[in-house]
Formats: C-alpha cells, sequence, structure tokens
C-alpha cells in the first residue's frame, strides 16, 4: 500500500478515511429508468401503435380479431409491435402449444414473414386480442411495459453510471482520464480496462471501476482478483489503481484491510477526487 505517495504517514490513517467516506449508494437519479431509450422504442412505433390502438374500441371479441387481421395484412409493419405487447423484443418465437385433448405442437413465428393466419393464432394462444379489449390506450400500455423492461438493465446501469461518475469527477479536477479504447494483454487474455489515465500524454495507470452493495459469499476471493489484476497490469510497466467503492466494504473491515494492504493505491471515489490531483498533477 503506496500510502505515503497519497500523503498519509500510516496505513491506518489512510483505511481510517477509506472505510470513513464510503458511499451508500450509486444511485442517481438516472439510476431507475432510462426515460430516452423508453421514449426512443415507442416513438420508433408510433404510427404503428396509432392503427392497432383503434381495436381498443372494438368490444365484440371475434370482431376485434378480424379488424386485427385487416391491418396486419394492410400494414405489415404493425406486426412487429405484437412481440412487445408481451414484452419481448424478439421478433422470432416459439410457442408451445397444448391443446384440450394434450396434444402438443409448436408454432414457429415470424413477425417480418409468418402468414397471417399464423400470426393471429399467436395473438390468440398469448391474449393479445383479448388484451386490446381491457386497456384503455394501447400508447401508455407499452409506455409500461417499456418501463418495466428497462428495469431488468439496471444491474449493467448501476456498473457503467458509477464508471461514469468517477471519469466525469477525476476530468473535472483536471485529470487526464479517458475511456479505454483498446485491449491489452492481461494475464493471458486480452482485457479492455475501465479507464486510463494519463500523465504528460503518455499512459500512467489503468484504472479498475466498481461498486459492491454486496460482496457474495466469497469476499476475499474478490479482493484476490483485484492483487492479482494489479500483478498483470504493473508487468505492463502501468501502475493500478483501484477505484471501489459500496456499503459492502464495511462489513469484515479487518479482513478487508488485510486484501486492501497489497494492493498500491485502494480508493473510493470520494479519496480518488480528494487524492489523486494532488498525487498525479502536484495539486
Amino acid at each position: 500500500m503506496q500510502f505515503k505517495e497519497l500523503g498519509y504517514t500510516s496505513e491506518e490513517s489512510y483505511f481510517e478515511d477509506f472505510f470513513s467516506n464510503l458511499l451508500s449508494t450509486n444511485r442517481t437519479s438516472q439510476f431507475f429508468v432510462n426515460w430516452e431509450k423508453v421514449y426512443r422504442n415507442i416513438k420508433t412505433h408510433i404510427d404503428e401503435i396509432s392503427l392497432i390502438n383503434g381495436l381498443i374500441n372494438i368490444h365484440d371479441l371475434n370482431e376485434r380479431k378480424n379488424h386485427l387481421k385487416q391491418i396486419l395484412e394492410k400494414y405489415p409493419k404493425t406486426r412487429l409491435i405484437l412481440p412487445l405487447m408481451i414484452a419481448t423484443r424478439d421478433n422470432k418465437l416459439d410457442l408451445l402449444v397444448i391443446n384440450e385433448k394434450d396434444d402438443i405442437t409448436y408454432l414457429d413465428i415470424d413477425f417480418g414473414n409468418s402468414d397471417i393466419e399464423k400470426i393471429i393464432k399467436f395473438c390468440d394462444e398469448t391474449h393479445i386480442i383479448e388484451l386490446l379489449g381491457n386497456i384503455k390506450d394501447l400508447y401508455s400500455y407499452l409506455l409500461g411495459v417499456e418501463v418495466g423492461t428497462d428495469t431488468n438493465a439496471r444491474k449493467n446501469r448501476s456498473g457503467s453510471m458509477f464508471e461514469k461518475m468517477v471519469l466525469e469527477e477525476l476530468k473535472a479536477k483536471g485529470l487526464d482520464v479517458r475511456k479505454a479504447d483498446k485491449k491489452y494483454q492481461i494475464g493471458g487474455r486480452l482485457k479492455k480496462p475501465d479507464l486510463l489515465l494519463y500523465k504528460n500524454q503518455k499512459e500512467f495507470a489503468i484504472i479498475e471501476v466498481n461498486f459492491f452493495n454486496e460482496l457474495g459469499s466469497k469476499p476475499l476471493e474478490t479482493i484476490q482478483s483485484f492483487i492479482n489484476l494489479q500483478k498483470d497490469i504493473k508487468a505492463l510497466g502501468l501502475k493500478f489503481i483501484l477505484i471501489t467503492d459500496g456499503p459492502a466494504w464495511k462489513t469484515g473491515k479487518s479482513e478487508r484491510i488485510k486484501g486492501f494492504e497489497q494492493l498500491d493505491y485502494p480508493l473510493n471515489l470520494t479519496l480518488a477526487v480528494k487524492l489523486m490531483p494532488r498525487w498525479i498533477n502536484g495539486q
């Protein structure tokens, strides 16, 4: 642990600062829903949505089915919003169908090419035609579906948002930090780092960024993976900086310290923003 380079007189004083400055969450207002993506996906199909939306006012199920068939035949692009109505983006689907006699058949659907009768059968089996009689507005319904689908991306968004946060905060402090645009031979395999730190226009350090709400059942293995990564990166002639954060690090503090002691620069976001400008640029 290179605590002196970071301006500390002892590891103890450094780790006291590290653990007292961990973020309790990385959830900004953008974490919950990517509204730009949601609205963009809906607007892509706005004309088709308007065409099918008219079926909501047809109360007889068979009449609604016949009108849907006519729309699908006359306006083929409307077929592509049918899978969205059951919360999938796949335009090719396999459906297992079991009839009243327990006979098993398969319904293979390609919404771009399948014949209308097969698509109508699919809409029957998945209750899409029935659905159109139970909602007030298809646009609002699909907006809700998009929001629900987008929440599934939160786990990935959490990591990418924290990485973006680190990048923006360090750049705001005058550091030359960039998204990596190439892969490096690290530990016998090609790996694209999270971020690169430049000093005097030259590559200076590879930055690994992560946020942990929980570490799972093997936290020591997580820290060991960082230690191994540091060894491989130092073999390239570069420094390794770990910027890690989150409430998970507060549990089992003594064990965490034993692992972090083997890392040169284990930082959290608060300490990275505070210490790196002085360490790198002498500010």
